[in-house]
C-alpha cells in the first residue's frame, strides 16, 4: 500500500470547512464519512462510512484530511452527474485494492483515466450496468473537464497536495502543509479570514488593511472576495 507520510492525510478540516471549500453540505459529508442509521420495513439498519479513511473525531469534532476533502468533492460531482452510490461504492472498493491506495478518487490517475474507470471495474467484477455507465458521456465529461485539473496541484506520485477553491487566478490556496490548511493568499501566505476580519473591523478601508499586512490592495480584494463567498470554481 502507498504510504503518504505528510500533511495530506492529517485530519485538519471540519464539516464547515468542507462546505466552504468544496461546496459539500455539512450534513451530507457527515453521512458519507461516518455512516448513518435508517429504518427499513420496521427494522433499524446502519450504513457504514463511504469515504474518509483518514477522518476521525477529535474532542467530539469530526475532522477529515486533505485527501478526504478532495474525495468528498469528487463524490459530490459524481452524485450530481447521476452516478449512483452503489456504483461509487463498488468503484471505491475496487480501486482501493487495485491501486493500493485508500483515496483512489483523489488521485490524478482517477482524473486521467476517469472515462475508463467504471468500464475497467465492470469487467473486473462482471457488472454490465457498470460497463454501460462507463460509456455514458454526460457523466464523464463533467469528471474530466479541464477545470478539474486546474484547481488541484499534484505531486509526482499523482497525489494532490494543494487546492485552489476559486481557481488559480483568485490567488487563494488550500495547502495542508501551510497554516493548518486554512485558506491563504498563496503569494503572501496570509490567512484570508484574518484579512477579511481586519477589513470588517476597520470600516471597509481596503488601503488601511493593505498597509497593515504589507500587501497590495489587490491581494486584500482577493481575500475579501473569497470570504464573501465568490462562486466555487467548477
Amino acid at each position: 500500500m502507498t504510504v503518504i507520510s505528510d500533511a495530506t492525510i492529517i485530519p485538519l478540516f471540519t464539516l464547515a470547512d468542507a462546505e466552504r471549500i468544496v461546496g459539500a453540505p455539512a450534513a451530507t459529508t457527515r453521512r458519507w464519512l461516518e455512516g448513518y442509521a435508517f429504518s427499513h420495513k420496521g427494522e433499524r439498519r446502519t450504513k457504514g462510512p463511504r469515504l474518509g479513511p483518514s477522518a476521525k473525531r477529535v474532542e467530539g469534532v469530526l475532522l477529515m484530511s486533505f485527501l478526504d476533502l478532495v474525495e468528498v468533492r469528487m463524490a459530490r460531482i459524481m452524485r450530481r452527474q447521476g452516478v449512483s452510490w452503489p456504483h461509487i461504492d463498488r468503484a471505491a472498493a475496487f480501486f482501493r485494492e487495485a491501486w493500493h491506495n485508500p483515496h483512489p478518487f483523489a488521485l490524478q490517475r482517477f482524473r486521467s483515466d476517469s472515462r475508463l474507470v467504471f468500464v475497467e471495474l465492470g469487467r473486473g467484477i462482471g457488472d454490465n450496468s457498470l460497463l454501460q455507465l462507463g460509456t455514458d458521456q454526460f457523466v464523464f465529461d463533467a469528471l474530466i473537464e479541464q477545470s478539474l485539473f486546474d484547481i488541484l496541484d499534484f505531486r509526482e506520485d499523482g497525489v494532490p497536495w494543494r487546492l485552489w477553491p476559486h481557481g488559480r487566478d483568485a490567488g487563494v490556496v488550500v495547502d495542508p502543509a501551510r497554516s493548518f490548511g486554512r485558506p491563504i493568499l498563496d503569494a503572501q501566505g496570509v490567512s484570508v479570514r484574518m484579512i477579511a476580519a481586519a477589513y470588517a473591523a476597520n470600516d471597509n478601508q481596503i488601503e488601511r488593511v493593505a498597509r497593515w499586512f504589507g500587501i497590495s490592495v489587490e491581494a486584500v480584494e482577493a481575500a475579501i472576495r473569497y470570504e464573501v463567498g465568490a462562486p466555487l470554481a467548477a
